[in-house]
């Protein structure tokens, strides 16, 4: 997880993440993000997890569509911040101390992308919420 201290009022603590350039896919956002930022380098992108709609909540959030990816990273590699991540921290956590971190729909997204693992379902998501209940 990595800490956003520019997220305001967003929950600071989350996945790591940033924006596809023009003609990039997706999964080689995540390696070029991940190397860029935090001097992991992904030996193997994995699955789609999850697709988490935002929505534009004008003077807080802009609009984005978010795609979360299994990856698999050398069991020794350690995060590593770099100037140009805008990033507070870095940092390895254990799956029930992830709470302790993420709040708001940073820790729903992680919820569902631990459900979305462990079952092997692509889930759609808004604001973290499953598409279906969040629409209820």
């Amino acid at each position: 997880m990595v800490s956003r201290p520019y997220r305001v009022p967003v929950p600071t603590w989350g996945l790591p993440g940033g924006s596809a350039a023009a003609n990039e896919l997706t999964w080689d956002a995540l390696s070029r993000l991940l190397s860029e930022r935090l001097t992991l380098k992904a030996a193997v992108v994995g699955d789609l997890l999850v697709v988490d709609h935002v929505p534009e909540k004008p003077g807080e959030l802009h609009e984005g569509t978010n795609y979360v990816y299994r990856v698999e990273i050398p069991d020794d590699a350690e995060p590593v911040v770099t100037e140009s991540g805008r990033l507070g921290e870095g940092r390895w956590v254990e799956r029930a101390a992830v709470g302790e971190l993420a709040v708001g729909h940073s820790l729903r997204r992680i919820e569902q992308c631990l459900i979305a693992d462990d079952t092997g379902q692509v889930l759609e998501l808004l604001r973290g919420l499953p598409l279906r209940e969040a629409a209820a």
